[in-house]
């Protein structure tokens, strides 16, 4: 079961999912005395992004973590963690801790378990976590034609490698299992073309086809649905 919010313009959108967010962050710094913002990454949040930064609490007790990453340096233009650095950890934000799923110093073939590692070192549940949606029904990094994708999905380990033949770089994502180990879930997506994805990702289905049904089927965290055209 989830909340479903319509808005009539991206801009509308991007103001009240910053709020909310912010209210997020806020209700775990006064309970807990910290907070844990797992931020989607692409281009669609990141008017929210530029909103949330300007919002006033306590940013030296938060701490940012992408939900996936591409495995390339901070530099590089398709970096979740450098977008993050610009558009997030800025202006009031900009004392807030940045963690990367990104490792140079460590081997492909090794970097899931390492990175996990370092995702488990964090306060959990996480507070908020949000997410996107692709026009595929992939979330986070968990494409429907990644070969492992089956296993990615019931895997109980936080991070896994991730290499779907559609995308040209492998990337690092967080699983179902860290995903949903939080208090609340946002979801934001546009356009009519994603408006029919989350449709069928309602219906019935598997999970491998359309891998946010893993995040539309529980009904442990409670889940937010932001739209606009």
């Amino acid at each position: 079961m989830f909340i479903q919010q319509f808005f009539d313009s991206r801009e509308r959108l991007a103001v009240a999912l910053a709020d909310a967010i912010a209210r997020d962050l806020r209700g775990a710094i006064d309970a807990r005395g910290h907070a844990t913002l797992v931020a989607s990454g692409g281009s669609s949040p990141i008017a929210t992004y530029r909103a949330l930064a300007a919002r006033e609490l306590d940013w030296s007790r938060v701490t940012l973590l992408p939900r996936d990453e591409r495995w390339v340096d901070e530099q590089h233009e398709d970096s979740n963690i450098g977008m993050l650095r610009r558009e997030l950890q800025r202006g009031k934000a900009s004392k807030a801790k940045l963690v990367s799923l990104y490792d140079n110093s460590a081997e492909l073939d090794y970097a899931a378990q390492r990175i996990s590692a370092r995702v488990d070192e964090l306060p959990r549940p996480f507070d908020v976590v949000l997410l996107g949606m692709g026009d595929d029904g992939h979330t986070a990094s968990l494409f429907p034609d990644a070969p492992s994708i089956e296993t990615d999905l019931a895997s109980h380990d936080s991070c896994v490698l991730v290499q779907p033949p559609s995308q040209p770089l492998a990337r690092i994502s967080l699983t179902p299992a860290a995903l949903l180990d939080a208090r609340a879930i946002r979801l934001v997506f546009f356009g009519q073309a994603k408006a029919d994805v989350f449709a069928k990702a309602s219906a019935d289905g598997d999970l491998k086809s359309l891998p946010i049904r893993s995040v539309l089927r529980q009904e442990i965290v409670p889940l937010t649905t932001y739209f606009a055209l």
